[in-house]
């Protein structure tokens, strides 16, 4: 793709520098957005992780709290 960006450059009569400065820049720029892309899902991945931890928390307790009444309980 970089050639053809380069070549598309050329041909509107860019002087060979200032098309590798425009390629390498649009390089940078597509790099970073891929960088940040999974950022949001990323998020969305420790928020969900967090709410089964509570969930599966709040099971145990449930599960548990016949055995603890049994043991325990009057």
């Amino acid at each position: 793709m970089q050639l053809t960006l380069f070549k598309a450059l050329q041909a509107l009569k860019l002087d060979d520098d200032t098309a590798t400065k425009v390629v390498e820049a649009f390089e940078e720029h597509i790099a970073m957005k891929i960088k940040e892309a999974p950022a949001g899902i990323e998020a969305q991945l420790r928020a969900l992780t967090w709410v089964i931890g509570t969930v599966g928390v709040l099971l145990a307790i449930i599960a548990l709290a016949p055995v603890y009444l049994k043991l325990f309980g009057h």
